[in-house]
């Protein structure tokens, strides 16, 4: 049986050229282009897999990422984003949103900065959904 493939990203040229790939392995895959859509396919279906962008239209990444862990502990999410995640030493203060975002993002179980290599994108996909 198929893997399942959800992509979340408001890209929507990136969305679909990933999907293309995807689907050519074997994927069946479903995208959605804002948050508040993301958020209503997870929770009608059930996918393997998540990837899915931090900064979207409707519903930020961040709570899609919470509350799926909430509630669908088996699936794996993978972040594909922009957004720089190192922060520079010294800038470190207590309890701001920032440091909430921090802390949400180690829920994920990977996460691979835009642009990136569509091969380092599919080679994670299959290590999280457990196939060799």
């Amino acid at each position: 049986m198929a893997k399942k493939v959800l992509i979340i990203d408001d890209d929507e040229d990136m969305c679909e050229e990933m999907a293309e790939i995807l689907k050519d392995r074997g994927y069946y895959v479903s995208m959605a282009f804002d948050g508040l859509e993301g958020k209503r396919l997870i929770e009608k279906y059930d996918y393997d897999i998540l990837l899915l962008d931090l900064k979207i239209p409707g519903l930020n990444g961040f709570d899609i990422l919470k509350s799926t862990k909430e509630r669908k502990t088996k699936l794996k999410v993978l972040i594909l984003t922009g957004r720089p995640l190192i922060k520079k030493l010294g800038q470190r203060e207590e309890n701001n949103d920032e440091d909430k975002q921090e802390d949400t993002l180690k829920l994920a179980d990977g996460v691979i900065n835009k642009p990136f290599d569509v091969e380092t994108v599919l080679g994670k996909v299959k290590e999280l959904i457990g196939e060799t």
